[in-house]
C-alpha cells in the first residue's frame, strides 16, 4: 500500500497531471480521491486523460476547499488536493448513479455496479466510500445496504458549494454532474481503520418528535417546532432565532438523537437546523422520525478544533490494537457548518490533524453531510460530524 497526494494549481492542470503521470512511471493508480472548491472540480472535469493517472476516481466539491498534510488548501478558487492510492494486491471500483429519480434503487445500482468494476461482485468490500449531492442520502445509504446489508462499514461526506446554492459538483473520472451519487468500494491488501464522532454534548434539554415529513419538522411534544427550540435556546442561554437561513446560528446548537451507547456513554447523531420558516416548523439537513427523542446539542469552537485530531488519534490506535499496524494515509471529513464556525482557526484543525499523523498523507474535505459507521456498527447520515478513515501501512501483524 503506497498512498501519495499532490497539491493542484488547477489552471496548469494538464501540465501537472503530465508531469506527475510521467514521475509515476506511467502506472495509473488503483484509485484517485480527488477534493477541492467549486472551480477546481470544475476545471478538473476537463481534464481528457484522467484514467491515465488512475483506473477508478472520486471526487467532488468540498466548501471554500480542503486541506492536507501541507496546511490549508482554501486559498485559492482552482485548487485541490489529488490522493492517489497504489495497491497492487488490493482491488478497488467505483460506480456512478444519477439520484434524480429513485434513489435507492440508484444506489442500489451503484454499488453493484462498483463491486463489479472491482471484479468481487459476489465478495463485500473491507469498507465502502459514497460521495453524493446533499438531499437523500438516508436513502442512499439504504439502497447500498439492500445489496451489502449492514455489517460493511459505510463512510463518505455530501458534495458541497460555498453559500449553499446548489453548485456542488461530483466526477467520477468520466462525467461531471450535480445530482450524483459516487460509491467507491476497498478491498484493500492492508488493514483499514476508522472513527465517526461528532464534538458535541447534550444540554439535557430534549421532547419527542410529534410531526415531522421528511426532513420538516413542524412539533416538539405537540408544540411548534422553532417555539420549541427557541425555549431551548433560551434556558442553555443562547438568543433565541428568528425565522429564515438559521445554519450559522445554528451550529453550536444542533439537535441531537441518542442512538446507542458505548461503554454506558450515549451515541449521538446530529441533524443541523437550517431553515426556521414563518410557519414555527425547522427545516433540517437530515431526517427525524416520528416519536424519536431529541436533544439540545451544544458544541464549543475549543472542542471543535480539537475533536479532529482526537477522532484520527482513535482511529490509529484502533489500527495499531486490532492489527499491530501503523497508517499509510488518511482520509478525513469535516462537516462544512462545524469548518465554518472556527474558520479563524482552521490552521489549529488541520495541525491538530498532523499532531496525530505527522508527514503522511491525508486529505480533509468539507461537507454538507456525513456519513459513517459508529462503535455499535450502524452506518448513518449525520449533521456536524467528524470521520476519519486510515489504510494500514503493512499487512495485519507484520
Amino acid at each position: 500500500m503506497k498512498i501519495q497526494t499532490s497539491r493542484l494549481d488547477l489552471q496548469q492542470l494538464d501540465h501537472q497531471l503530465d508531469h506527475l503521470n510521467a514521475a509515476r512511471g506511467h502506472q495509473a493508480a488503483a484509485l484517485a480521491l480527488c477534493f477541492g472548491s467549486v472551480a477546481a472540480i470544475q476545471q478538473l472535469g476537463s481534464y481528457s486523460k484522467s484514467y491515465a493517472i488512475a483506473k477508478h476516481w472520486l471526487a467532488g466539491s468540498s466548501c471554500l476547499g480542503c486541506a492536507d498534510q501541507s496546511g490549508m488548501n482554501t486559498q485559492q478558487a482552482q485548487s485541490a488536493t489529488l490522493m492517489l492510492i497504489d495497491d497492487p494486491e488490493g482491488f478497488y471500483g467505483v460506480g456512478t448513479a444519477s439520484l434524480s429519480d429513485n434513489s435507492r434503487q440508484q444506489a442500489s445500482l451503484a454499488i453493484q455496479q462498483a463491486m463489479h468494476r472491482a471484479g468481487k461482485s459476489h465478495e463485500l468490500p473491507t469498507l465502502i466510500w459514497c460521495l453524493q449531492a446533499p438531499g437523500c442520502e438516508e436513502n442512499v445509504l439504504q439502497g447500498i445496504q439492500d445489496v451489502v446489508g449492514n455489517t460493511v462499514p459505510i463512510f463518505g461526506g455530501s458534495t458541497a458549494d460555498n453559500d449553499v446554492s446548489g453548485q456542488w459538483l461530483q466526477y467520477d473520472g468520466s462525467n461531471l454532474t450535480t445530482d450524483h451519487l459516487i460509491v467507491a468500494v476497498f478491498y484493500p491488501s492492508t488493514p483499514m481503520s476508522s472513527f465517526f464522532s461528532s464534538g458535541y454534548f447534550t444540554t439535557g434539554l430534549g421532547g419527542i418528535v410529534t410531526s415531522v415529513t421528511d426532513r420538516r419538522l413542524y412539533t416538539i411534544d405537540h408544540l411548534p417546532a422553532a417555539q420549541v427550540y427557541n425555549d431551548w435556546l433560551q434556558q442553555a442561554g443562547a438568543t433565541p432565532l428568528t425565522p429564515g437561513n438559521i445554519l450559522m446560528q445554528s451550529t453550536l446548537f444542533p439537535l441531537g438523537r441518542e442512538i446507542s451507547q458505548h461503554n454506558a456513554l450515549p451515541l449521538h447523531l446530529l441533524s443541523h437546523p437550517a431553515v426556521m420558516h414563518d410557519d414555527n416548523s425547522l427545516s433540517l439537513f437530515s431526517e427525524v422520525k416520528t416519536g424519536e427523542p431529541l436533544w439540545l446539542m451544544q458544541g464549543d469552537k475549543a472542542h471543535l478544533i480539537a475533536r479532529a485530531g482526537d477522532v484520527v488519534k482513535t482511529a490509529r490506535q484502533n489500527l495499531k490494537f486490532q492489527y499491530n499496524c501503523d497508517a499509510a494515509g488518511a482520509i478525513i471529513v469535516y462537516c462544512a457548518g462545524c469548518m465554518l464556525a472556527v474558520q479563524d482557526n482552521l490552521a489549529e484543525v488541520q495541525q491538530a490533524i498532523k499532531a496525530e499523523l505527522g508527514d503522511l498523507p491525508f486529505v480533509v474535505t468539507f461537507t454538507f453531510g456525513e456519513q459513517g459507521c459508529f462503535l455499535d456498527g450502524s452506518s448513518r447520515h449525520g449533521n456536524l460530524m467528524i470521520s476519519a478513515v486510515l489504510f494500514g501501512a503493512t499487512h495485519a501483524n507484520e
